[in-house]
């Protein structure tokens, strides 16, 4: 999280790993503060700051329907009793106030205008405080919103440019809802000079651009829909049909495959991501970057329900339980990937395990009873997996070196919602300066 001040108002970035950008703006003097656009996955990330700072939170703020995150405002909203605001095209359930152009917001004494900005949706909406702008997804650094979706308009966008943008001054600072380059600001005089977007002065021109070649619709739109716009809560789990069908129709890269290396080795669904069971806290970065909502794979299920509580406890929301993990898969007709023949952990279980027990009871025979307690030991071992379905012998005999393989790099994956091709025009036009 990066701070900065803007005028007298406190600036909270609250960066995610797909390039969405949230923002707190807090005025120091009274100590509210106004949320903007907050990853479902960094509510408890900014309560924590927002509790930190002694903040109260009054507003909790959408800036336009997001198609490729799930937004944190319900959760963010309930939490510190705060008003939710939201622009009334967009339908939102649980909204209660929907602020008409020019309508301002209090913090303090500050002031923090709403502006009606649409073009990459119909429902879009800036902020303009304190000599910044905070633009949404509909001028970014070095680019300008996509709108190929959700009744997205690439003239109403340009309309909304020339109408907000045009009038603010070069020193107004540039807080935009994505940026996949790492970057958290620019300022309005920088991108006249360098966006080659906003160089379009002729609104037949720009239109033709920016929907010339547009990016693949995003894949997981429909369920994160269900979510933001009409407030229904992401399931703890889905039948595997269910889940095969999402697969198919291009939801693969949000999977998240929580088995060992050499089960994945053996078979597995294509595209889906490999954080073992035992990897998630150190690889949290990667568990985010996967689009959500987020199906969580192992073999039988058992796995996928301990990532999903383990994850919940560091803040990852927007997951799902895949009923019946793999085997329920392949019995289901679900396509797989198979590599080469391993034995399996199960298999390789039940020999250790088995050997344990005889080696056990023929040191007992031939050296000292006492040896029974190793055969003891490992059968209570076995009742106990039995029980609760989880195994240490496994996750022991996975890290053994015959059932090492090479390692899955980590960092960004390419996924559904906007992360497939960005929220930001595909590709950026000739400048016609």
């Amino acid at each position: 999280m990066t701070a900065s001040a803007v005028s007298s108002l406190v600036v909270l970035s609250l960066p995610h790993t797909q390039g969405c950008r949230g923002y707190l703006l807090a005025d120091p003097d009274s100590r509210q503060a106004l949320a903007l656009d907050v990853h479902l996955d960094l509510v408890e990330e900014a309560a924590a700051r927002i509790a930190a700072n002694g903040w109260t939170l009054p507003y909790v703020v959408d800036s336009h329907t997001h198609a490729d995150h799930p937004s944190g405002a319900a959760a963010l909203a309930a939490r510190f009793r705060s008003t939710r605001i939201a622009h009334a095209a967009g339908r939102h359930e649980g909204v209660t106030r929907h602020p008409a152009d020019g309508d301002r917001l209090h913090l303090g004494d500050q002031e923090v205008q709403v502006r009606h900005a649409p073009g990459h949706t119909p429902d879009h909406m800036v902020l303009v405080a304190g000599g910044a702008l905070f633009s949404g997804d509909s001028l970014l650094i070095g680019s300008v919103a996509r709108t190929d979706f959700l009744g997205g308009d690439a003239g109403v966008l340009f309309d909304s440019l020339q109408r907000i943008v045009g009038p603010l001054s070069d020193e107004t600072v540039l807080y935009p809802g994505h940026d996949y380059q790492g970057r958290v600001s620019s300022t309005l005089g920088q991108e006249r000079r360098t966006n080659p977007w906003l160089a379009w002065k002729n609104r037949a021109e720009f239109v033709e651009r920016l929907t010339a070649d547009r990016p693949p619709r995003p894949a997981n739109m429909d369920a994160l829909l269900e979510l933001n716009r009409d407030g229904h809560a992401v399931p703890a789990t889905v039948g595997v049909l269910e889940a095969i069908e999402r697969v198919r129709q291009g939801g693969a890269a949000s999977v998240l495959d929580v088995r060992m290396p050499m089960e994945r080795a053996a078979e597995s669904v294509a595209g889906a991501r490999l954080v073992p069971l035992d990897e998630l806290e150190q690889r949290l970065d990667d568990v985010r970057a996967l689009p959500a909502p987020r199906l969580i794979l192992c073999r039988t299920g058992r796995r996928s329900a301990l990532a999903q509580e383990a994850l919940a406890r560091l803040g990852v929301g927007a997951l799902t339980v895949i009923e019946g993990g793999l085997e329920a898969w392949k019995l289901a007709g679900g396509p797989i990937v198979t590599g080469a023949p391993r034995m399996s952990l199960e298999r390789q279980v039940r020999v250790a395990a088995g050997s344990l027990v005889v080696v056990g009871a023929l040191l007992a025979w031939l050296v000292h009873p006492g040896f029974l307690a190793l055969s003891a030991f490992v059968g209570a071992g076995l009742v106990f997996a039995g029980l609760t379905d989880t195994c240490g012998m496994g996750m022991l005999l996975a890290k053994m070196p015959w059932n090492r393989v090479a390692a899955e790099p980590s960092g960004p994956v390419g996924g559904g919602g906007c992360a497939a091709g960005g929220c930001a025009a595909s590709a950026s036009p000739s400048d016609p300066r």
